[in-house]
């Protein structure tokens, strides 16, 4: 699997996760939501840099 293979796969893997976890939401109070979006967005922002990565080692 080449690189753009794996940044693809990775970006679905966490797109997948992402929305099960927002579905997740509707069970929790809504007290509990906050510290599920830092979750997520720490999650992202670091697929989000291993991305960039390896678009700019790609080149």
């Amino acid at each position: 699997m080449d690189p753009s293979e794996q940044a693809e796969a990775m970006a679905e893997q966490t797109l997948g996760a992402t929305r099960e976890r927002l579905a997740d939401l509707d069970a929790l109070p809504t007290h509990e939501h906050v510290a599920v979006f830092d979750a997520l967005q720490q999650e992202l922002s670091g697929v989000l840099g291993v991305l960039g990565q390896s678009n700019q080692s790609s080149r």
